[in-house]
């Protein structure tokens, strides 16, 4: 005999997949609320309660009924006992009313049967009766009523229902939202990051996790309107959806900021039918640049520099990185092989695929900071930095964002000394400049040529060489 499958979430166990999902379901908004709410407050008890009750297809599993049991313990609500433990007296008393009843009405019955007996004779067949006659009047006269009023009635109705054409309506946006947004990041993770196909899917899943809800996969348009109004009550419950408009989670901002400083917005990701190998390289590479000197320009003025001034950084490291810019949309099929010939050269071009910059800065000589870092200027105190890095494919430049207490700021190393600048550290030691560095914290700021200095990275500003940067290894997570 087939053992019977069992369904587990954590440390439950179901018989049915019905039961299953109706538990998932139950105990995300549970979290959701618990995470929002504290359900020991009896105001906020209250408040969770009222929204149950006006949609009463919140819960569907025993553990939402006993979380609504808890909320009203903390609300001080007595709930009325189960109708299935009532007291064995009032279910004696209802048992004695009910026969009661049934003897009354075998009785009524077995009298109307014997007066139809008696009369049978008299008014067998008699329907045109003037009782008869005047009830008819009364039937036809309803109809022309009805008939009348009623499409007045239910075009009442209809407009009644147009909140439901804004669910509908709101409900398929938000799922429209998601199913772009999932893309956007996936091409992200696969194409600039260079995560695998099944890594890529994973991390843009669990990007919507940020959301109440995740539509992104399911069919609006085959919703039933009860599954509409359902996924409505939960997305303003859980806070995505207030007055009507939708109400964006800071974590997804975030995402889409990324997005943008890379030029995915919008994007995704998909080519053009019809294109053949090279065109389709040349086009991937332009709007691949585009993206990065996008980046760059960003990254650039978040360093206090113009529009002007960040332009021309960027454009010296797209030269640096590429050799040859391009952003000449019309060009021939000839411009454009001759452009693939130089690429594939380069190493930029390889199996008709253009070949991405590493996310990882190490590669191109450049410093990979710790979450922790200790800068000293001119031989000064060291302080300690939170420093994360915000670069996209940091091939000529590496961009971090630090912070210290409530001031937060910008460091930029860059990798375009040429092997020209040399400076002396001490009587016996020179090293080579690798290139230009910034630094923009509050009011500080700091430029100069940086250098490794042994273990840490030297600062030479103004002609002073004892500013440093050391990374901090002892870090306690």
């Amino acid at each position: 005999m087939a053992q019977e499958k069992k369904y587990k979430l954590g440390d439950l166990e179901f018989d049915t997949e019905q039961e299953y999902r109706e538990a998932a379901a139950d105990l995300k908004r549970i979290k959701g609320l618990v995470d929002k709410y504290n359900v020991d407050d009896p105001e906020q008890a209250k408040k969770i309660l009222a929204s149950i009750k006006a949609h009463p297809d919140t819960f569907q599993s025993p553990y939402g009924m006993k979380f609504v049991v808890r909320l009203e313990r903390s609300a001080g609500i007595t709930s009325a006992p189960p109708a299935d433990k009532k007291s064995d007296k009032t279910t004696e008393k209802q048992e004695r009313k009910a026969e009661k009843e049934k003897k009354k009405k075998e009785k009524r019955l077995a009298k109307l049967k014997e007066a139809n007996a008696k009369d049978s004779q008299k008014e067998k067949f008699q329907i045109f009766t003037p009782r008869n006659f005047a009830i008819g009047v009364v039937i036809v006269a309803c109809v022309v009523v009805f008939s009348v009023f009623a499409p007045r009635l239910f075009k009442l109705n209809n407009n009644g229902d147009s909140n439901g054409d804004i669910r509908r309506t709101m409900v398929t946006a938000y799922a429209n939202s998601q199913a772009e947004l999932k893309m956007q990041l996936y091409t992200y993770y696969f194409n600039v990051v260079g995560q695998t196909e099944e890594e890529a899917q994973k991390d843009a899943q669990e990007g919507l996790g940020h959301y109440v809800m995740d539509l992104s996969d399911r069919t609006v348009s085959t919703m039933t309107d009860s599954e509409i109004s359902d996924i409505y009550g939960r997305l303003v419950e859980g806070g995505d959806i207030q007055n009507n408009s939708f109400v964006e989670p800071s974590e997804i901002t975030v995402l889409k900021d990324k997005l943008l400083a890379a030029g995915l917005s919008g994007n995704t990701g998909n080519g053009v039918e019809g294109e053949t190998a090279v065109e389709a390289a040349i086009n991937s590479m332009m709007d691949y640049q585009y993206r990065i000197s996008q980046s760059l320009c960003y990254n650039y003025s978040l360093l206090g520099n113009s529009r002007e001034e960040a332009q021309a950084y960027a454009d010296e490291d797209m030269a640096s990185m590429f050799g040859e810019v391009i952003y000449d949309y019309d060009m021939t099929i000839e411009d454009k092989q001759s452009y693939f010939d130089s690429f594939v050269k380069r190493g930029l071009i390889k199996d008709n695929q253009i070949v991405r910059f590493s996310a990882d800065p190490t590669a191109y000589n450049l410093p990979e900071l710790t979450p922790v870092i200790e800068a000293s200027f001119f031989g000064e105190e060291s302080a300690a930095y939170q420093c994360s890095m915000i670069s996209y494919a940091p091939a000529a430049s590496v961009f971090y964002e630090i912070h210290t207490g409530k001031k937060s700021g910008y460091l930029c190393f860059r990798n375009n000394g040429g092997n020209k600048d040399y400076i002396q550290v001490d009587e016996e030691t020179s090293v080579t400049a690798q290139g230009d560095f910034f630094w923009v914290l509050g009011s500080q700021v700091q430029t100069g040529k940086w250098f490794y200095n042994q273990q840490n990275i030297g600062v030479l500003i103004n002609g002073d060489k004892s500013s440093t940067i050391r990374y901090v290894y002892d870090l306690t997570y």
